[in-house]
């Protein structure tokens, strides 16, 4: 019986990881999505680091710039531990809205740490990165000026 499950799983994950499939079992769709560290993402991380490096959290639908908020790029940072969101303890909301950097976000918008361009996901969860390690420098246009962007940090520790 383990011989046949695992053949199912290996088909199902060659399916996944190609065009994407319907499940045998439940019909569900199912694709394993790479997503890149763009310029939004990099502006999103910062802007949180500005709000939360002393640790705390911020609640991003009430102190999130519209920008940041239309962009809906913020979450996905989490798949490459640049930020965290708060434990949502409320069932009737999905997520608690409350969002930090982590100390590896904090290092990344500071220029200190790098992580790789690209993270490739299946219902939700990484299942590989790849792509070369980047800064958050070169998730910025040609003109970019750091200083300019971010105002300096405070430390914390985590």
């Amino acid at each position: 019986m383990s011989n046949y499950l695992e053949e199912i799983r290996t088909d199902w994950a060659e399916t996944i990881g190609a065009n994407g499939g319907h499940c045998p079992c439940c019909d569900r769709w199912g694709k394993v999505y790479g997503r890149t560290i763009n310029q939004t993402m990099a502006r999103a991380a910062a802007w949180l680091a500005s709000h939360t490096a002393d640790g705390s959290w911020v609640d991003v639908p009430e102190m999130a710039p519209r920008w940041l908020l239309r962009s809906s790029q913020l979450t996905i940072l989490r798949w490459w531990g640049l930020i965290e969101g708060q434990q949502n303890d409320d069932t009737k909301k999905r997520s608690s809205g409350r969002w930090r950097i982590t100390r590896l976000g904090l290092d990344w918008v500071k220029g200190k740490a790098q992580v790789h361009q690209k993270a490739f996901t299946y219902n939700n969860r990484v299942v590989r990165f790849e792509g070369p390690l980047i800064s958050i420098s070169d998730c910025m246009g040609e003109f970019f000026d750091y200083s300019q962007m971010m105002p300096p940090l405070e430390e914390h520790d985590e």
